[in-house]
C-alpha cells in the first residue's frame, strides 16, 4: 500500500509539472506574417531528434533529468532519453540512467509504473546491481506504449541499500504522446 502512495503522489506532481511545461509555450508574443495578419497559423511538425546511440547507451548530455519530490534524498540521480516522441499506438523506448553518488549506495534496483493511457510493455524492473562506481551511469532500457493523446508519466521507486539501510527515492518521467492534450492547443494562450 505505501509503494502505491509512493507512487500515486510521485505521478500527480509529475502530471502537474508536465501541464506547467506544456502550457509554457503558448505563453509570449506572436511573430511572424501570418499571426499578425489574423490568419490562422499551420501546424508544422518538427522531425522527432533520434538519440544517436544505441538502446541503453545514450550519453548523459543528451538525456534529461527526472523530477523527484525529495530536494535531498539518497545519492543517486536519474536521466532519461527518448528516442522520439512517442505516438500512439507504438511502443517506443525510454533510455534511464542511475547514477550512483558519494557516498556510494552498496546497491539499488528500480521499478517502474505507468498510469492511464501509457502502458510498460517491457521493462518494469531493474534487478539489483551491486558494485556501483561513483558517477558512473547504470543505463536500463523500458519500452512503452502510449494508448491515447496525452501528458503522461513513468514513475520510478529506485531502491537503495546503504550501511545496512533501505531508502527509496521516487523520480517521475514526463512522456508527451501524440499530440499531447490538443484541448490546450485549441485553445491557446
Amino acid at each position: 500500500m505505501r509503494k502505491a502512495e509512493v507512487f500515486l503522489r510521485a505521478g500527480l506532481v509529475s502530471a502537474l509539472l508536465c501541464v506547467a511545461v506544456a502550457v509554457m509555450p503558448g505563453c509570449g508574443s506572436k511573430t511572424g506574417s501570418s499571426a499578425e495578419a489574423g490568419a490562422t497559423p499551420t501546424k508544422v511538425h518538427k522531425k522527432p531528434k533520434v538519440a544517436t546511440g544505441k538502446p541503453g547507451e545514450t550519453n548523459l548530455a543528451d538525456m534529461v533529468a527526472a523530477v523527484s519530490a525529495a530536494k535531498a534524498g539518497p545519492p543517486v540521480e536519474m536521466k532519461f532519453s527518448l528516442s522520439a516522441r512517442p505516438e500512439v499506438g507504438q511502443v517506443i523506448d525510454l533510455d534511464v540512467a542511475l547514477i550512483p553518488r558519494a557516498p556510494i549506495p552498496d546497491s539499488v534496483s528500480a521499478s517502474f509504473q505507468a498510469f492511464e493511457g501509457l502502458e510498460i510493455i517491457e521493462g518494469a524492473q531493474l534487478e539489483r546491481i551491486d558494485k556501483l562506481v561513483d558517477g558512473t551511469p547504470v543505463h536500463h532500457l523500458v519500452k512503452i506504449l502510449a494508448k491515447r493523446d496525452g501528458i503522461f508519466a513513468v514513475t520510478a521507486a529506485v531502491s537503495i541499500s546503504q550501511s545496512s539501510q533501505d531508502l527509496v527515492r521516487t523520480f517521475s518521467i514526463p512522456v508527451i504522446a501524440g499530440e499531447g492534450l490538443p484541448e490546450q492547443v485549441a485553445k491557446g494562450p
